[in-house]
């Protein structure tokens, strides 16, 4: 979905029509983030004076890292943004004017927040989006979670299988070996099952009792089905 800014004016524009940014104008959601002298192109009118614009290939080289980082985190399309006809002027042409920001505000991360939790173990910024699963991000993770699971713990395992199993999760494997990862269940766990040792993948764990082993495993859950 496209940005939106939340003015009002009498200017107008028709589809088609090449405009640019005044100066001075700051994102409506980033507001650290300038819009002045980005040009584009009026693809959509709504009303009398709000207009979809479409950023220009040279506008979109141009613009800050940090605002398509956050694009993408927030699901949004950065090629296009809502405007109204104040904020904008036509484009007359010329090289073009770009403001940058001056100083970039980064959200302090919340413990309380799932996706943020999840960046501390990566030591990542609120900027950044959460990293695509693979080899080195598994090994971080798992050292992460070798430090801050308690073992043992109850859970079920094969849930999803539709035969869910109790299980008492005693470890990560051995601290001093390579640790357990599997390049298609992601990190591997032992577990106690009718009195022996077996493998299950930490993923698929389900209903663990007690905290914070819950969180803990909750959060590698979403990232590891959603990043992979």
């Amino acid at each position: 979905m496209a940005k939106e800014s939340k003015r009002h004016s009498g200017r107008t524009f028709k589809i088609g029509d090449k405009v640019r940014v005044k100066h001075g104008f700051m994102d409506v959601d980033y507001p650290d983030m300038p819009l002045g002298g980005w040009a584009g192109t009026v693809t959509d009118i709504e009303g009398a004076d709000t207009f979809t614009i479409r950023w220009s290939k040279e506008t979109l080289k141009a613009i800050h890292p940090v605002f398509l980082k956050r694009c993408e985190i927030d699901g949004l399309d950065p090629e296009e943004y809502v405007l109204t006809g104040d904020d904008l002027v036509p484009d007359t042409g010329g090289p073009l004017d770009i403001e940058q920001p001056t100083k970039i505000t980064t959200r302090p991360l919340s413990p309380r927040d799932q996706d943020d939790r999840i960046r501390m173990i990566f030591e990542l910024t609120s900027n950044d989006p959460l990293p695509a699963v693979d080899d080195d991000m598994l090994d971080t993770y798992h050292r992460y979670l070798a430090k801050q699971l308690v073992f043992p713990f109850q859970a079920d395992s094969g849930a999803e299988y539709g035969h869910p199993e109790r299980v008492k999760v005693i470890g990560l494997g051995d601290p001093d070996e390579e640790p357990m990862i599997d390049d298609e269940y992601g990190i591997l766990c032992e577990a106690r099952l009718e009195g022996q040792v077996v493998t299950v993948p930490l993923g698929e764990l389900d209903n663990l009792k007690g905290k914070p082993n819950r969180q803990l495993v909750d959060d590698y859950c979403y990232w590891f089905h959603n990043w992979r």
